[in-house]
């Protein structure tokens, strides 16, 4: 027979049964109303890693855990499909509308997490203006690549770029007001690689100037430019083909370590090669209606020049020394020399500045071996370091053949003119 009390006690759950079951009723709830507040920080963030770009974003709202998960990502790739392959990359493929301030914010939240790569390519509506990138972009220390297509960059000279990291830049059909790529160039001090393609170089200026001591390899592609001036002590290849209707003028000053150059237009007028110091250059220059050449630099051997139909003036600084009494002359000198200047036969004049008279002094058995390389050419001027005392026959009997239907070669003296040939050699610019 049981007792009142122990009856009680059986029908009625303790205090322990009671709270187990309070405590399992509160999970259920908290589960079924947060289901990702209880997955692992590291998990979340490799979910994200995982997902598309913008479908990362979208689940960043799930939570605040799953917010600060997305604050860490280093890779954003705002187009679908794309492996990821590098930490701190930010590519972005979108159509822009007009939206700046979301982008402003992309961007600055890219170089506030210190990315090295920065990928955008914007597709504009034909009624909005293109995207001005923000000057927050141009104070990124750790930038090292940045490629950018269908942008705008405005010339904010007052403003400071700082970009110490950078290597390497590629723009297409970005629109440079005013000095806005030249200024860009002049705050990455250890830019190598520099490619254009389709850009407008600066339409209120129309010259586009390049000054690098750290360029090695530079691109340009149908820009729009009238004139295009190049300083850049060690720069190794420079490939320019171009369209464009307007260009008049290009020059490349002091790249005395070029070893490839390729140049494609049909319409540059005056093209200027100064200091190109590497004999071994290899060179492709399809310039048909070039009106005017400068060029002062070794012989280049591995040179393939158009006919330059409408050459009127040419000028040849050609720094193949010959030192003391010991040093002699290549044995390819000759045909070396006669193969390049058969290539402006048909200019109207041709000035030729030379070390030492030897250097034109064609052998006899080459002579009459090898046909004129000049001869249609009316002016020839000669300028020579030395004097000619002693060989004056001998040097006109070769000029004769070298440009026979010159009659009277022009001989000048090294010290009446404004050229040092021993290394203290003044560049001329053209005036433009």
């Amino acid at each position: 027979m049981a007792y009142k009390g122990e009856a009680r006690s059986r029908n009625k759950p303790n205090t322990n049964t009671r709270l187990r079951k309070k405590k399992i009723v509160e999970t259920k709830a908290m589960a079924s109303t947060r289901p990702y507040n209880y997955l692992p920080g590291l998990i979340i963030y490799h979910i994200l890693q995982l997902l598309p770009t913008k479908l990362a974003a979208q689940a960043s709202f799930v939570s605040k855990q799953w917010a600060e998960a997305w604050s860490s990502i280093q890779v954003f790739d705002f187009k679908e499909g794309d492996p990821y392959n590098h930490d701190r990359k930010f590519r972005l493929r979108m159509r822009y509308q007009g939206d700046a301030k979301v982008l402003d914010a992309w961007l600055r939240s890219a170089v506030e997490r210190s990315v090295k790569e920065l990928d955008i390519s914007l597709r504009n509506v034909p009624t909005v203006k293109p995207y001005c990138l923000p000057q927050t972009l141009f104070d990124a220390k750790l930038l090292t690549t940045l490629s950018l297509e269908d942008v705008r960059i405005e010339d904010n000279a007052d403003q400071p770029i700082s970009l110490p990291s950078l290597k390497s830049m590629s723009f297409k059909m970005v629109d440079f007001e005013g000095m806005a790529l030249s200024n860009l160039i002049s705050g990455c001090p250890w830019i190598e690689h520099l490619s254009l393609n389709l850009c407008d170089l600066g339409s209120w200026t129309w010259k586009l100037k390049i000054s690098s001591s750290s360029l090695k390899s530079f691109e340009i592609f149908d820009c729009y430019s009238r004139h295009i001036e190049v300083e850049a002590k060690n720069l190794e290849s420079f490939k320019f083909d171009s369209d464009f209707e307007l260009l008049e003028s290009m020059a490349l000053f002091d790249c005395t370590n070029l070893k490839c150059i390729n140049i494609f237009s049909q319409h540059l007028q005056h093209l200027i090669l100064y200091a190109l110091c590497q004999n071994s250059v290899e060179a492709t220059i399809n310039t048909p209606n070039l009106h005017s050449f400068d060029f002062s630099g070794y012989l280049m051997a591995n040179v393939s020049m158009a006919p330059l139909k409408f050459l009127s003036d040419a000028t040849l600084i050609l720094l193949d020394h010959i030192r003391g009494p010991t040093f002699s002359l290549p044995l390819n000198h000759f045909s070396t020399l006669r193969d390049y200047l058969e290539h402006f036969d048909c200019s109207k004049k041709l000035k030729l500045y030379i070390h030492d008279a030897e250097g034109v002094m064609f052998p006899e058995d080459f002579r009459e071996a090898f046909p004129s390389p000049l001869p249609n050419l009316k002016h020839l001027n000669i300028v020579m370091n030395s004097a000619v005392e002693g060989i004056k026959s001998e040097l006109m009997e070769s000029l004769h053949w070298m440009a026979p239907s010159v009659e009277n070669p022009s001989i000048e003296s090294l010290s009446r003119t404004n050229y040092d040939l021993d290394g203290n050699q003044k560049r001329r610019r053209k005036k433009e």
